[in-house]
């Protein structure tokens, strides 16, 4: 076990200047990114006793219901004797009875749990470095650094957290800035907020009754057929083994079938539409089976059979709340009726056929989510096959839609060739009604959490505990910005002291000029005193001679001088020329790249007016669309009224013939009569 305290931050303010910089380039990336909703959801996969949820937004508490896709905020209970076995990817979070869960944060990047009261047990399969696991309690952050086994015990009354590595490696952060590694067999327990070590003996064996239970649902876990055939990464997966067989079609590939269902039924009939931020209408399976089918893949018939088609087993899968084609609906889109009341009906989605959500997404998350049609490629198609299928298409009322469980005797019947000619979407054509709280969810919760962990009580811990998790990220992120600037800086020194040198060398090049230039001036006069010395002695005849030579020494020796200080400022001129030459290249580099941010920024925001004409168009095209169904109606309406006027002219014409005719028959029979004898 390692212990170790994180220094402060040095060269803060370069960090903060490089902080910005990368903002400032990937600020409209990144607003883009957030538009997209999360690519995936936690899902309560195994349940037993009594186990309470609370969504979002809500202080209330409901029965659980399996197929509910669990997200940011929601809130798990077990009462006394139950356990829960919740899942995200490959991830499972088992809780112990007594225990409370909060989904703190959920994305493609972070999952966050918070564990107020009771025990948990994470198996962990794998650890992806671009992605956060972290447990929250209210005397530490968790997180998990490599894949392994743990197990976290909160005892709220006594204040304190126990944390056990039976395999893996975690890191725990506290208030303080601290933190402590833990590796295999290794355990802590702690009190307080600042990490302040209780005891930390080495992990044993467990062999209650709830590590019995974790013990099985891994082998169950290990030996499932179905992890053969799809990513470990599918929620609700498991549940295939029980409820369906695995078979191989020449065209689809691997292709599940499931058990034991009616003649008449077809996938996305048995369960109930729910309004579920930020996805908003999501469709919740009633079959314990019903996740990994409605949310990845497409369905096929094959045969008299419905075949489910899951796609590439590689392959991540990205989480969607329907995979189905919509008709009908409210308001302008009102065109099937049946019974005299409006209707909405959907059908699944055929394998090679693209989804698009109705809610505002970005290509890329699009293009995720319809991964699978990369795989079946040859199959990819446009024209909805099971609109047309018998049986495929579930239509009821408008008003029965997102309002509970659907009955079957809710559903409508419509001609198929009709549907036929209807248009098609994939996005609900049913606004949200605004009400969360209804449908979904179940009964009102018989079991719940002592009234020191309701949502309210909370709120202030789970808002210090992401304070701590932020405040350590932020910590971490600061030391590699102040190590990044640091680096830099050193960089930037070692190319001022080259510069430095360069200068240092060529003012020792000029001082040793200047030197050499002296010492010949020594050397100039010294020669012109000898030279006077010898002139004294020698005859008044060579002292006119040498003097003159000594003249020319002399102007030989000042155009020399004056040749080395011409040298000098001239090398002065090169340096000071290179040096601006420099200058002015470094600002055309930032003028460069400014220009560059600009260029891209605009960029951006013409490809964001772009598509918002092609929404607009499309808008428009749709509208059209629907004014000239709204004018064929209204002429075919026309038509049959000018018809069955027509109809009752010619039978009112019909009707007086006869009583003409009658008339006729009744005057011949009276004359007959008087003319008889």
């Amino acid at each position: 076990m390692k212990h170790r305290t994180h220094p402060r931050a040095r060269g803060r303010t370069a960090g903060w200047l490089l902080l910005g910089l990368v903002l400032l380039l990937f600020s409209s990336a990144a607003a883009w990114a957030q538009q997209d909703p999360p690519g995936r959801v936690a899902r309560l996969n195994e349940q037993q006793g009594t186990v309470s949820f609370s969504p979002a937004g809500d202080d209330s508490w409901y029965e659980a219901v399996p197929n509910r896709p669990i997200t940011t905020g929601d809130r798990l209970w077990t009462d006394r004797h139950a356990r829960a076995e919740l899942y995200v990817d490959s991830t499972a979070v088992r809780m112990d009875e007594q225990t409370q869960l909060v989904i703190s944060e959920l994305d493609d990047d972070s999952a966050r749990f918070t564990i107020n009261q009771g025990r948990l047990q994470l198996r962990v399969r794998e650890a992806p470095a671009d992605q956060r696991l972290e447990i929250g309690t209210a005397n530490l952050a968790m997180v998990v650094d490599t894949p392994g086994d743990y197990r976290i015990d909160v005892d709220p009354a006594a204040g304190t957290t126990n944390v056990a590595v039976a395999a893996g490696g975690v890191t725990l952060f506290g208030d303080n800035g601290e933190s402590v590694a833990l590796g295999a067999h290794q355990q802590l327990t702690v009190s307080g907020r600042q990490l302040a070590a209780v005891s930390g003996t080495a992990v044993r064996a467990g062999d209650d009754a709830f590590d019995r239970w974790v013990a099985e649902r891994d082998r169950l876990e290990d030996q499932s057929i179905s992890a053969r055939y799809v990513s470990r990464d599918m929620l609700g997966y498991q549940q295939l083994d029980r409820y369906g067989d695995w078979q191989t079609d020449p065209t689809y590939g691997n292709v599940w079938y499931p058990r034991s269902v009616d003649a008449d039924w077809a996938p996305y009939r048995d369960g109930q539409w729910v309004d579920i931020a930020p996805w908003g209408w999501t469709w919740i399976d009633a079959a314990p089976w019903g996740f990994a089918p409605s949310h990845y893949g497409r369905w096929a018939r094959i045969g008299p059979r419905w075949a489910w088609v899951p796609g590439r087993a590689n392959a991540r899968p990205v989480y969607a709340p329907a995979l189905v084609g919509f008709v009908g609906g409210a308001g302008a889109q009102a065109n099937v009726v049946a019974g005299g009341r409006p209707g909405v009906g959907w059908f699944p989605l055929a394998p090679g056929e693209a989804w698009r959500p109705g809610y505002r997404a970005s290509q890329r998350y699009i293009d995720e989510v319809n991964r699978a049609i990369a795989y079946q490629r040859q199959l990819a198609r446009a024209d909805y096959l099971h609109r047309n299928t018998p049986g495929a298409l579930s239509l009821v009322p408008v008003d029965i839609f997102g309002r509970g469980p659907i009955a079957r005797r809710d559903f409508l019947r419509v001609p198929e060739d009709r549907v036929a000619q209807l248009p098609i979407t994939t996005a609900v054509p049913i606004s949200p009604r605004g009400d969360r709280h209804f449908g979904g969810f179940g009964r009102s919760a018989a079991a719940l959490p002592p009234p020191d962990l309701r949502p309210r009580q909370i709120q202030a811990l789970q808002a210090r505990q992401l304070q701590q998790a932020q405040q350590g990220q932020q910590q971490l992120q600061l030391q590699q910005q102040a190590v990044r600037a640091q680096q830099e800086m050193q960089q930037r020194a070692a190319q001022a002291a080259q510069a430095q040198q360069l200068q240092q060398r060529a003012a020792q090049g000029q001082a040793q000029q200047q030197f050499q230039l002296m010492q010949q001036q020594q050397q100039a006069v010294r020669a012109q005193q000898e030279m006077q010395q010898r002139a004294a002695q020698a005859a008044q005849a060579q002292q006119l001679q040498q003097a003159q030579q000594m003249q020319q020494r002399a102007a030989q020796a000042q155009a020399q001088q004056q040749l080395q200080l011409q040298q000098q400022q001239q090398l002065q001129l090169q340096q000071q020329q290179a040096l601006r030459a420099q200058q002015e290249m470094q600002q055309r580099a930032a003028q460069a790249a400014q220009a560059q941010q600009l260029q891209q920024m605009q960029l951006m925001q013409q490809q964001q007016a772009l598509r918002q004409q092609q929404m607009q168009a499309q808008q428009q095209a749709q509208q059209l669309q629907m004014q000239q169904l709204n004018a064929q109606r209204q002429a075919q309406e026309n038509q049959q009224q000018r018809a069955q006027q027509q109809i009752q002219q010619m039978q009112q014409r019909a009707g007086e013939a006869r009583a003409q005719q009658q008339q006729r028959y009744m005057s011949r029979d009276s004359n007959q009569q008087n003319d008889r004898p």
